[in-house]
């Protein structure tokens, strides 16, 4: 018998946001990303091993990381425009 077992990324973009970039040094857009792993067997994700969260500039494609702070105020700013 025989297992297939391995580890699949899934990266969706979660909102985006308004901020100065540090390569460009302009206010630009920015997309937040959050990238999620996860362990699979045969194909099928059963185990997530944990999720991490980047700030991408639409201009010139630089990536830093973000805070979790950051995903809370894209949520909050998604409640108050739905309502």
């Amino acid at each position: 018998m025989f297992f297939l077992f391995g580890v699949r990324n899934k990266a969706k973009a979660i909102g985006q946001t308004e901020r100065p970039c540090a390569k460009c040094a302009r206010a630009t857009m920015q997309t937040v990303v959050e990238s999620q792993r996860r362990f699979t067997l045969f194909f099928i994700p059963v185990i997530p091993l944990g999720s991490s969260l980047v700030v991408r500039c639409n201009l010139c494609g630089l990536t830093l990381k973000g805070s979790p702070e950051l995903k809370n105020q894209l949520a909050s700013r998604a409640m108050a425009a739905g309502a």
